[in-house]
């Protein structure tokens, strides 16, 4: 097939079947509700499977083995926090991988999660500071 064989109308008619692919491609995006983000480095995955839950999971990560609690505080796009912990910094067994924290709230929006680790050494660091 040479050039002068195509018909003024396939570049036109491709990019518009790209263009109408494009789009409903991103509307399916948007209809998703499920919203994740795992941190690889400090071992917890943080999912918002719908607007009225947000649950956090300690998923274990190298040096993490330590870990007594997660205190972990989100606050909803209204300004409005809750605070919940998983395990306890006052008990000698640390974390199980898998111990997940759910929140129900209003959490449509942009909310922010805040995450302190407690360590059975006695110190403590930030791990998540972060919206979703």
């Amino acid at each position: 097939m040479t050039s002068s064989d195509r018909s003024p109308w396939h570049v036109p008619a491709v990019l518009a079947l790209f263009a109408i692919t494009a789009v409903l491609v991103l509307a399916c995006g948007c209809t998703q509700q499920t919203a994740k983000t795992t941190d690889t480095t400090s071992g917890v995955s943080i999912t918002k499977p719908d607007d009225t839950h947000i649950s956090v999971a300690f998923v274990g990560a190298p040096g993490m083995d330590g870990l007594l609690e997660l205190e972990i505080t989100v606050t909803d796009s209204n300004g409005k926090s809750r605070t919940q912990s998983i395990g306890s910094r006052l008990h000698t067994t640390p974390i199980q991988v898998h111990s997940t924290q759910t929140f129900t709230g209003s959490y449509g929006g942009r909310n922010h999660v805040f995450i302190t680790a407690y360590f059975t050494d006695g110190s403590q660091r930030t791990i998540i500071d972060q919206d979703i």
